[in-house]
């Protein structure tokens, strides 16, 4: 699965591309954890940014954001594919699905409404089901589900103004200030305000979930095809011409539409949102056929030896992320929200890399799996599993 294994089973590529997705989705999710709600959709919705944070803004926008939780759906697509050839018990892979929901929701209620691992299970079940689907319709569907997003987005956007500006408004300087005043209360304080966050969260499922299902089934694709094994044939320059080149174009065009329009709320909530949508998930694509080529070239050695124990441990470390940055960041631990700049997080965020590297390293000499691995397959498998070598 996205998140664990067996060491017999393991698949390099997918550790490698799941362990740099994990880190890759701490910058995004640091928008969340650090500072207003608005701030990920506009550059100028930072706080008397400095060029260094404005500079951070848009390398985010477009190399980042939306392209690592991509990369990690394509990971779980390939990791259903190769469940379904190792194991006949469909029963057994529905009960970690199961699981994974459950975490998910205790994730979300107790810790962070903004967990993505319900939306996983979910979406995950469903392309459980289209599992033996030829590849030419897990191909096709899958490039259709990426769409469906953006295409609601860009009708939404013929609305007339006068609809769309009843929602797709920046928050008021008072709703900002009630925001950051809410994160930096107690835990308990802040418990009702998130478990109506993440309601609405997994409600939006049924809408924002279509993009990660259609990269699931294009992630299926690609492990039939063999490419996370092997590696990507000479066909690759083709893909990515199809993939990483248009989708970086239309970020490219969504934030420099943006920038024109001075990323009105409209704009940036509709037309540009459906742009930097589809383009993230092209870009997810092609950063994975590219990821594949050369972790499989054994020219990028250094970057396996770092990489494949991060995703190995990607859940324990996708929990572990949300345990120090909301102590932290909110009110019952430092109380760090909305004081610190853009560039001061992504330094922080650098060092926590550094940090979650060592850590798993270091517990991966004496344990056979992370702690979150560890119990998702004794749930899962409904026995116990080896843990310490």
């Amino acid at each position: 699965m996205i998140f664990s294994s067996s060491s017999h089973e393991r698949n390099l590529s997918l550790d490698v591309l799941r362990g740099m997705a994990v880190l890759g989705i701490l910058l995004i999710n640091l928008y969340s954890f650090a500072l207003p709600t608005d701030v990920r959709a506009s550059p100028l919705q930072l706080d008397d940014p400095s060029l260094i944070d404005t500079t951070c803004w848009y390398f985010l926008f477009i190399f980042v954001d939306g392209k690592c939780i991509g990369l990690l759906s394509l990971c779980f697509g390939a990791s259903l594919e190769y469940f379904a050839r190792r194991h006949d018990q469909a029963g057994l892979q529905e009960r970690r699905l199961w699981w994974l929901g459950v975490i998910g929701c205790l994730h979300g209620y107790l810790l962070w409404s903004g967990d993505i691992l319900f939306t996983y299970a979910l979406m995950g079940w469903v392309a459980w089901q289209w599992r033996e689907l030829p590849l030419r319709q897990l191909v096709i569907m899958g490039g259709v589900l990426i769409c469906v997003q953006s295409i609601l987005l860009l009708l939404m956007a013929l609305l007339p103004e006068s609809v769309n500006e009843e929602w797709a408004v920046y928050a008021t300087p008072e709703l900002v200030s009630e925001e950051i005043q809410q994160y930096r209360q107690p835990w308990g304080a802040q418990f009702s305000a998130r478990v109506s966050e993440y309601i609405g969260l997994q409600a939006a499922v049924i809408i924002s979930g279509w993009c990660n299902l259609g990269l699931m089934l294009i992630g299926m694709a690609m492990a039939r095809l063999g490419w996370f094994s092997s590696g990507v044939n000479h066909s690759i320059n083709r893909w990515l011409l199809v993939t990483l080149l248009p989708g970086f174009g239309l970020v490219v065009m969504s934030v420099y539409l943006g920038w024109l329009k001075n990323f009105p709320a409209p704009y940036t909530f509709l037309t540009g949102s459906a742009l930097h949508l589809l383009g993230s998930m092209l870009m997810a694509i092609g950063y994975a056929l590219i990821g594949i080529r050369y972790i499989n070239s054994n020219s990028l050695a250094s970057l396996r030896y770092l990489m494949a124990p991060v995703g190995k441990m990607a859940m324990s470390l996708y929990i572990l992320q949300t345990l120090v940055c909301t102590f932290v960041f909110y009110g019952y631990g430092a109380g760090l929200y909305a004081h610190l700049s853009l560039s001061q997080l992504m330094l922080f965020a650098i060092v926590f890399w550094l940090a979650q590297i060592a850590l798993v390293h270091c517990w991966l000499r004496y344990f056979y799996q992370g702690p979150m691995e560890y119990l998702w397959r004794w749930l899962a498998y409904r026995e116990t599993q080896p843990l310490r070598r």
